[in-house]
């Protein structure tokens, strides 16, 4: 039964991602994502069901549109792939739960703040509102982690903040993302992700300076490596500050 529902999830995540897609390419350019049909972005036909089945029709279409034969970006597969994995992670370690259910829209956020902050180096203000509402939810179904949630809302929000203020050096997105993720996680889980986020953002900044030949001033979305460190941190953060301080 275990196998059966961890197959189900992914499954499910999968389908979940194909929507994901669709938010990340339209959203911003402003187009509905309710109202038009899946749509090849280079001759504009519309995608058959057979042909929109996640991961599987591309492999079957060897990564090309069925009329026009032109590629097809490999990020949507990834996209798919990456959120049927984090819909089975989140499953196996939360369980069927109240907690799995608001883990899992978290999840599917933080994956479009990733691609659509490394597009455009913005995260739109919709997700940041979403995000608050669970952190809303949260709360109310566990008060006693009010204290901690206002901690972790202004723990690392603040010093962004003043980053922001004194050298220009952060974004606003950053700055509302941590704020409201730190009001959903709590302080010690916020301090967590913030250290993912350091280590994992740093690693591509050194990446892009000696392999893409960027100096070190050039502009790097810092998003995406949050959202990271909030996704690992929403799930395993307990385990990682315990084997911490067991060094």
């Amino acid at each position: 039964m275990e196998l059966a529902y961890s197959i189900c999830f992914f499954i499910f995540g999968t389908l979940i991602g194909s929507f994901l897609n669709v938010c990340i390419y339209r959203i911003p350019r402003n187009e509905s994502i309710v109202t038009t049909n899946s749509h090849c972005p280079h001759c504009q036909s519309f995608i058959k069901p057979y042909d929109n089945i996640p991961i599987l029709s591309y492999l079957f279409l060897g990564g090309k549109c069925r009329n026009c034969r032109e590629s097809i970006s490999m990020r949507y597969p990834l996209v798919e792939f990456i959120t049927g994995l984090v819909f089975l992670i989140n499953y196996q370690q939360l369980g069927l739960s109240i907690s799995l259910g608001l883990n899992l829209v978290l999840s599917c956020v933080l994956i479009l703040i990733t691609f659509i902050d490394f597009d455009t180096l913005l995260i739109p203000d919709r997700f940041h509102v979403i995000i608050g509402g669970l952190a809303i939810i949260n709360l109310i179904l566990n008060p006693t982690q009010l204290t901690s949630s206002l901690i972790g809302a202004i723990i690392i929000s603040v010093p962004f903040l003043i980053i922001a203020m004194t050298t220009g050096g952060m974004g606003g997105g950053d700055i509302k993302l941590m704020f409201v993720a730190g009001l959903y996680l709590g302080w010690q889980a916020t301090l967590v992700s913030f250290f993912i986020a350091s280590i994992s953002g740093g690693l591509y900044a050194l990446y892009l300076i000696l392999f893409k030949k960027q100096g070190r001033k050039a502009e790097m979305p810092f998003g995406p490596f949050l959202c990271i460190g909030i996704l690992i941190a929403s799930l395993y953060s307990t385990q990682l500050i315990t084997w911490y301080l067991s060094l």
